[in-house]
């Protein structure tokens, strides 16, 4: 391997010689020292590998005694110097792109948050770059352990905290308290939480407001935490005193039928766009003067087509510099028409998924009615689905120590 190695520094040269008896030539070359190898030799000619600082001395010998010779192949550093000349802006121009990547791939140029649901993207946004972590800053400035603790003491709302770093995109994972719901413990109300028909009663502590088969709507009292005691025939008009209301924490279960309704359509010719598989990219380096093409086809190559663009930016005092990735996706335009029936389908998935975004999963379907709104001639098939169900309706409600009277 190391003679290969010093060969390929220095050069060879694969030589076909042509002529009677070539062997005279070969041998005359050993005899001066010149190395030759991987001889072949075939009816007319012969050819063999020498190093190119034997070439001249071959060469001379060869023209002496009246043989031709042809160069086949040359390889090795020497013969690559007039190529690497002639490429030197290239190379160094791909070295200055590596660099530059290099050194973009260590700044975090996208943040994100994830696992948030009560507090805002932008105060954790905003407590992360208070220390250290942003768009734009280098990884080398902020210790990730560091800060994931500063923005748990920041945020009280939050019991965890991970930075997960990877390569140019910083994924800021959370996980919020769970504070324990507002209980009443004091004098209440029971009040209708939804509208319906009362179906069932279980009063264990209040005074009831309604009764089976009311309708009530929303906030109306169902059973009231105010109780005033009924009077006592058999009790002697001295304790009448004590008939005064009372409040207590109003207890109970009320059962009621209520409706909810969804609602979905589907038009029977649908245009939507598609890809067609076929793609363009192309690179260019973006600057506060100009932006070049290096590589790829011009933008707008496809008449519909969908286009995303990711860049790499490094800020200087002169503006910023970008190297911008973009590609294009062919998109063409499909027309799909649906039967009736397949029309139907797909406007009563809808209808249910807009329903069970209302409905407890909880709570048992006593009754459902589907109802076409459209008629026959118009191009989008409308549908209503109604369903009932028998659910407590109850929602306790502090009293207002005023409302006793006293």
């Amino acid at each position: 391997m190391g003679n290969k190695f010093f060969d390929h520094f220095g050069g060879v040269v694969t030589i076909k010689l042509l002529g009677l008896r070539p062997e005279k030539i070969i041998n005359m070359a050993l005899a001066r020292g010149i190395f030759l190898w991987d001889l072949k030799k075939d009816q007319y000619s012969m050819s063999f590998r020498i190093r190119s600082s034997g070439y001249e001395a071959l060469k001379s010998l060869v023209d002496e005694h009246g043989y031709e010779m042809e160069v086949i192949d040359k390889k090795g550093l020497p013969f690559m110097k007039s190529t690497i000349i002639r490429r030197v802006g290239f190379l160094g121009g791909a070295l200055g792109f590596i660099v530059a990547l290099y050194i973009l791939s260590s700044f975090v140029w996208f943040v994100s948050v994830s696992g948030n649901q009560k507090i805002d993207d932008h105060t954790i946004l905003r407590s992360a770059a208070k220390y250290g972590l942003y768009k734009g800053a280098a990884r080398w400035n902020f210790s990730r352990v560091e800060a994931e603790q500063a923005m748990l003491r920041d945020i009280k709302e939050l019991t965890y905290i991970k930075i997960d770093i990877r390569g140019v995109k910083a994924d800021i994972q959370v996980v919020e308290k769970v504070l324990p719901a507002d209980e009443v413990t004091g004098p209440c109300h029971l009040l209708a939480r939804k509208d319906g028909v009362i179906e069932e009663i279980l009063i264990l502590e209040g005074q009831a407001k309604v009764r089976e088969g009311d309708a009530v709507a929303r906030g109306d009292v169902l059973i009231s935490g105010i109780v005033f005691p009924e009077p006592n025939p058999y009790m002697p008009s001295e304790s009448e005193q004590e008939l005064n209301p009372y409040l207590v924490r109003a207890r109970g279960i009320v059962k009621a039928r209520v409706w909810y309704e969804g609602y979905g359509e589907c038009s029977l010719y649908q245009e939507s766009l598609i890809f067609t598989g076929r793609e363009k990219e192309s690179v260019y380096i973006r600057t506060p003067w100009n932006e070049f093409r290096i590589f790829g086809n011009d933008r707008n190559n496809f008449k519909l087509c969908e286009s995303s663009e990711t860049k790499k930016t490094i800020t200087t005092s002169r503006g910023e510099l970008a190297v911008v990735k973009i590609v294009e996706k062919e998109q063409v335009v499909e027309v799909k028409e649906y039967t009736e029936k397949e029309a139907t389908r797909i406007a009563k998935e809808k209808a249910l998924k807009t329903l069970q975004e209302k409905i407890d999963k909880s709570q048992p379907v006593s009754d459902s009615k589907i109802e076409v709104l459209s008629s026959p001639s118009e191009s989008v098939l409308r549908i209503k689905v109604a369903v009932e169900t028998i659910e407590d309706i109850t929602l306790a409600e502090p009293i207002n120590t005023g409302e006793n009277g006293n």
